[in-house]
């Protein structure tokens, strides 16, 4: 029997429509940038994770029962030195590697959501699904407040499916450190300083690419002060202080554990044969490993090939935010390209342009001038992106 109400009068809501109610209520309350990149963010962490589920069973040779399970095909690379951070901290009997050249605040997380997630490698995943999450909302906030919500999607989209994005997804640094990066950038443009310090200094403490933030933070501070007419010496710039003391407490702790100031540098020397080297040998050693001839190749050539492009990205977006008056931008990137580029060889190059996030907010403004540009990017990009994330699931070196 169909049951009568008198128009006007309000609607009761049955026991089984209340969490369908709360999660909208809870929906509604979500700033509009958690609104608009929460559901591609999530959608693509599920298509990454079908990607090296089904590349696994394709690849895998004999009977099924010989499929690696999900944490298995994630465990790979470096994964495994931040997990050994996590679980015994530095310079410990448990192992030998060099970790002192990863800096505390990723194997910090991940301990923190063990204390939930007993497993190492789902607590690293969960650690940067969620710090992905916040990257994308500020990305696209900062894009979105130049060229609205166009703007916005096509700068998160540029993230997304950028070719070494799988380590947005794998157990690595980059995701915490482009949420504290963009985040600290988000707060310096609303002029909320001790925000934007603090923020700079979780990213100072996750990988060594904070010191080129800083440099952008510097800058970003001075153009906006000078933009707004306010005074550049002024209480907020002691904010600027912050940032690189995590840099420094990381430097002291290793003195504690090792009884020397560089246990930095040596570790890296010691563990990747890597120091500090004028720019132009990096690049002539890194070309003869890039372009070693038909009988030197190797399963590393297309790697190095790699690194001597990201410098050249580096250098190429630089030029371009400088034309346009980016300077903050310009600092941030630049000082990185400078960073990467200062080594005997060039490694993990690909990572650094990953977590400048001034290159997606170029794309995005360039997107908005050139239509054509977005389709083609994700084209291009995105195929690359998943082979990327084949490989790295099958062990295979990506960088």
């Amino acid at each position: 029997m169909t049951s009568l109400r008198e128009p006007g009068s309000p609607v009761r809501s049955t026991a089984a429509d209340r969490p369908a109610r709360s999660l909208r209520s809870l929906w509604s309350r979500l700033p509009e940038a958690a609104r608009a990149t929460l559901p591609v963010w999530c959608a693509s962490r599920v298509a990454v994770a079908l990607l090296s589920l089904a590349a696994a069973r394709v690849t895998v040779e004999g009977a099924l029962g010989s499929v690696p399970r999900f944490t298995q095909l994630w465990d790979r690379w470096d994964v495994g030195l931040f997990t050994k951070v996590a679980r015994y901290g530095y310079v410990s009997p448990h192992y030998a590697d060099r970790t002192e050249v990863d800096f505390p605040a990723f194997p910090l997380a991940i301990r923190l959501v063990h204390f939930f997630v007993r497993d190492w490698i789902v607590a690293g995943l969960l650690v940067v699904f969620l710090a992905g999450a916040v990257a994308m909302a500020a990305i696209w906030r900062l894009a979105a407040d130049e060229g609205g919500p166009a703007g916005g999607r096509a700068a998160v989209l540029a993230v997304i499916f950028t070719p070494y994005a799988v380590f947005l997804f794998a157990g690595y640094s980059e995701a915490l450190f482009l949420a504290f990066a963009s985040t600290a950038w988000l707060a310096g443009r609303r002029g909320r300083w001790w925000l934007a310090g603090l923020l700079a200094a979780g990213a100072a403490g996750t990988r060594i690419t904070g010191i080129p933030l800083w440099c952008g933070m510097v800058v970003l501070y001075l153009v906006e002060r000078r933009r707004a007419g306010l005074p550049v010496f002024a209480r907020p710039a002691l904010a600027l202080a912050l940032p690189p003391l995590p840099v420094l407490g990381f430097l002291w702790y290793l003195h504690s554990k090792t009884g020397v100031w560089n246990a930095y540098t040596d570790a890296m020397r010691d563990g990747w044969h890597r120091w500090t080297d004028w720019p132009w040998d990096g690049w002539r050693t890194t070309w003869g490993s890039a372009f070693p001839g038909p009988d030197g190749s190797t399963t590393f050539t297309w790697f190095f090939r790699a690194e001597l492009l990201a410098v050249v990205i580096g250098v190429v977006v630089t030029v371009l935010l400088l034309r346009g008056r980016r300077w903050a931008e310009a600092a941030f990137v630049g000082a990185a390209t400078i960073m990467m580029a200062s080594t005997n060889y060039y490694a993990s190059g690909v990572r650094t342009i990953l977590v400048a996030f001034p290159l997606y907010l170029l794309l995005a403004r360039a997107a908005a001038r050139f239509p054509r540009l977005a389709p083609a990017y994700l084209w291009l990009s995105g195929p690359l992106m998943a082979a990327f994330v084949v490989a790295f699931t099958q062990g295979r070196w990506v960088d």
